[in-house]
């Protein structure tokens, strides 16, 4: 290793520990926890291809060597990656965002990079830099966090490779929730504002599309527990979104009753308002459960807590289970609608519907899993009248069943499963039929052999599929068997497996693939252990578009942890 790479990994390591990343640490136990401490792992990696019939996908030979540390401190850890190859040299942090939330009592305070969630159409999620607190004694619920949302980043021209940095203004923001309650019982109430700053590109460029914007956002959210078994939930919220604070304002609003929106946020004519909504109530039985939603949320609604809504929806959803035969089996199903166009300025509206059933009966020797499901999309009139040629009606079908027979045995114990899926597309448009066939059918029956007191294993599955298009059918059908053998109580291993899959087009030889795998594993000692590997693959094609070839693969790795 040359030592600028050297230098570069230390000093990396050093810059590192300065920042944290962790979920809440209990300060009232930091004290218990070890001052330091330092695990992980360190590892070496050496590999082999060769080709015959194909370009080469990979090198003929390469190494690894990688390491993943784990300082702690008080309980708070750093972890860290080190990884040199043939390819790339890298010291990463798998988080480059790093911040802290220690809790006291019923205090949790955030510093650093953040991600909370106050209300699903509020602060719901987005990214922050910057600090926040959350207290709740008693029935109190207060949060109130500020920070930046995203960084200025000025814009690059296009590189030879097509692609170019995107700019973005600074935006900075701050929300709070004020609530009273429990986790299981309460209401919210959330604030949220934030804002793009103008000035902080030196160059902003109009043909990029980028425009300042500014958001405020005020939520509801409640959740209540009543009578017991009742269960009932509401998120609503409106968004004032302002999507180019340099556009021409609007005087004549008539805002005195609530002129303080004029002070927090731009009104102008890019000023959008729009809202988003979600319930549910539902009834816990002792044997069963019942479970009503709805979901509403306007077109193009936006909130800069959030990355991203699917937006121009409305749901109805119906879900119901029951236990029968003392837990033994179960029936869930749910049926649901969805439209778009809810504010009726589309020229159509598409209609979905969608309903499952699941079926489950299981003991500790066999069972019986079985799934149906059903999804359809129609279109109506919107704005303008549906030509009969072009209108969307399908429905799509699906199909899943698992049987499952066990033979338990202290000596000897077998397995069978058997698993199948249908899937179909019906379009119920008779211009269009033709060209929208797609049905498939899969099989698939696996076989184990475990022979427990040597350690040893056996399976082997057979796996059919055919699948109907409007330009043909492909039938993949073949057999895999693997073997597995642990030796001194598993301080070495091996496992082998084969495959072999033919495929038909229009009932004509498409070829065949067959791999091979062997792998063995050995454990030096507590902290350390070798794995090898030995993979080949070769395809025999008969589509002349498609080359016959080979493969070899090898691989050799010692790890090592501390």
């Amino acid at each position: 290793m040359k030592l600028t790479s050297l230098l570069f990994y230390v000093s990396s390591f050093l810059a590192g520990i300065s920042c944290f990343d962790a979920a809440a640490q209990d300060l009232d136990n930091m004290g218990k926890q070890k001052p330091f401490a330092i695990n992980g792992s360190l590892g070496i990696g050496l590999g082999t291809y060769n080709a015959n019939g194909i370009p080469d996908r990979q090198r003929a030979f390469s190494y690894i060597l990688n390491g993943a540390p784990t300082l702690s401190v008080y309980g708070v850890s750093f972890p860290f990656s080190v990884v040199v190859s043939d390819q790339q040299r890298s010291y990463t942090q798998p988080f480059n965002q790093y911040g802290i939330s220690p809790t006291y009592k019923w205090a949790t305070f955030h510093a650093g990079w953040r991600s909370i969630e106050f209300s699903p159409f509020t602060l719901a999620g987005h990214t922050f830099l910057g600090g926040g607190v959350e207290l709740n004694p008693g029935k109190l619920r207060f949060g109130f966090i500020y920070g930046r949302f995203n960084k200025a980043i000025e814009e690059e021209p296009i590189q030879s490779s097509g692609f170019g940095q995107l700019p973005a203004y600074k935006r900075t923001g701050y929300s709070a929730k004020l609530g009273l309650g429990t986790e299981r019982n309460h209401v919210d109430l959330i604030f949220l504002n934030a804002k793009d700053d103008v000035n902080s590109l030196k160059n902003p460029t109009p043909a990029a599309g980028l425009k300042p914007a500014e958001n405020l956002v005020l939520g509801l959210s409640t959740k209540f527990t009543f009578f017991k078994r009742f269960l009932f939930d509401l998120d609503v919220s409106g968004s004032i979104y302002t999507n180019n604070k340099l556009s021409d304002t609007i005087d004549n609003i008539q805002l005195e009753k609530v002129a303080i929106i004029r002070k927090l946020v731009t009104l102008n004519t890019s000023t959008q308002f729009l809202t988003a909504g979600q319930t549910s109530l539902g009834y816990q039985g002792g044997t069963y459960n019942v479970l009503f939603r709805y979901r509403r949320v306007d077109p193009d609604y936006k909130s800069m807590g959030a990355y991203y809504f699917e937006t121009d929806v409305q749901n109805y959803t119906a879900e119901g289970g029951v236990r029968l035969l003392k837990g033994q089996m179960q029936v869930n199903a749910t049926l649901g609608l969805q439209n778009d166009n809810i504010l009726k300025d589309k020229s159509y509206r598409s209609n979905r519907k969608i309903g499952s059933l699941n079926l489950s009966y299981n003991k500790s020797d066999y069972g019986i899993d079985l799934r149906y499901s059903n999804y359809g999309i129609t279109q109506d009139r919107g704005l303008n009248p549906i030509i009969d040629t072009f209108r969307v009606a399908r429905t799509n079908h699906n199909i899943n069943a698992m049987l499952r027979y066990n033979i338990p045995g202290q000596v000897v114990s077998h397995g069978i499963i058997l698993v199948g899926n249908i899937q179909s597309v019906v379009d119920l448009n008779r211009f269009t039929a033709s060209q929208n066939k797609s049905n498939s059918k899969t099989a698939n029956l696996s076989y184990q052999l475990t022979f427990a007191p040597r350690a040893f294993g056996v399976n082997t599955n057979f796996n059919y599929t055919v699948a109907d298009i409007s330009f043909g059918r492909t039938v993949f059908y073949g057999p895999s068997v693997g073997l597995d053998k642990q030796f001194e109580k598993g301080k070495y291993g091996l496992n082998a497996s084969m495959s072999y899959q033919r495929q038909q087009n229009n009932d004509k030889n498409a070829g065949s693939i067959f791999n091979g795998n062997l792998n063995g594993s050995y454990r030096i000692s507590k902290r350390d252990a070798a794995n090898v590997s030995l993979m080949y693959l070769k395809s025999n094609s008969k589509d002349i578009t498609l080359p016959s070839f080979n493969e070899l693969r090898s691989s050799l790795s010692l790890t090592h942890s501390f």
